[in-house]
């Protein structure tokens, strides 16, 4: 039985992205946010016992002072649910048809966007949490992955116009363009799209946006005072035949130490956490 009927996979083709509400229940999204919450208290803590930022963790510091974790990659070495749902069939069902090739995990991600104390352990520029104007294949490429790539992004929170939502530019996957170097990211040159035509992707927890590596997209900064937390798996067609985390096996492989020498310090009572999460969920 297919996941997707005709209509939503042509509307994938013309559009470069599809959205399906209320994919995952309540209780599943409770079980993403919980392990949100320890992936999140486990790499600030760990970085500040070490004193040393996290090769996972982006986090900002805004012009008022306050600090917002943008994302946090990877991650599903850290905690079991998110691990499990990134090998879901309402995930790799409709992917494998919107590829037409069995999907293959290559890079997993945390968006948060989420406010959080000032620490001075982070000594990182001014600047906020927003995604420039870009495709994921312009960072994707450089790993020799094709172009056939699905992204799946999935809400553990409620996106809505005021906390910085993902914005598409539909049908810009058709061709890749160019990006240039700036100074959160790659972004596409100026005038390459128009930015009132810019559709936000507004939905509610537990959704799943689907997603081409070529699209266009972007997103504002949050100003909820709440996290915007969104987990984004790409998979990569199996005919690609590329060998297993290329792009995340390397951090993962350095920073592991660095979190069981916080698990000792712990175990030890040479370290007691400092930061604890204080957001709903």
């Amino acid at each position: 039985m297919p996941y997707l009927d005709t209509d939503k996979i042509a509307a994938f083709d013309r559009d470069g992205y599809l959205v399906l509400p209320g994919v995952f229940n309540a209780d599943e999204v409770a079980a993403m946010r919980a392990d949100a919450a320890f992936i999140l208290e486990l790499i600030v803590n760990s970085s500040l016992a070490n004193g040393r930022q996290s090769r996972r963790l982006d986090i900002r510091r805004k012009p008022d002072g306050t600090m917002i974790v943008r994302k946090i990659q990877p991650i599903i070495d850290l905690a079991l649910a998110l691990a499990r749902f990134s090998a879901d069939q309402r995930l790799l069902g409709p992917m494998s048809e919107l590829m037409d090739d069995q999907p293959v995990l290559m890079e997993e991600k945390l968006n948060y966007k989420q406010p959080v104390p000032a620490m001075a352990t982070f000594r990182v520029p001014q600047d906020d949490d927003r995604f420039p104007v870009h495709n994921d294949w312009a960072y994707y490429k450089v790993n020799g992955y094709p172009q056939g790539i699905v992204s799946s992004a999935l809400t553990l929170d409620e996106c809505h116009g005021g906390n910085g939502p993902i914005r598409v530019f539909p049908g810009t996957h058709k061709r890749h363009v160019g990006h240039l170097r700036v100074r959160n990211g790659l972004e596409v040159p100026p005038g390459t799209v128009d930015p009132e035509r810019s559709v936000a992707v507004l939905v509610p927890p537990g959704s799943v946006m689907f997603f081409h590596s070529c699209l266009i997209h972007t997103s504002s900064p949050n100003d909820s005072g709440a996290p915007r937390r969104v987990m984004i798996y790409s998979h990569y067609p199996k005919a690609a035949a590329l060998g297993f985390d290329i792009r995340n096996g390397p951090n993962r492989l350095h920073e592991s130490p660095w979190e069981w020498r916080y698990q000792r310090m712990k175990a030890r009572g040479e370290y007691v956490d400092s930061f604890r999460v204080t957001a709903p969920g």
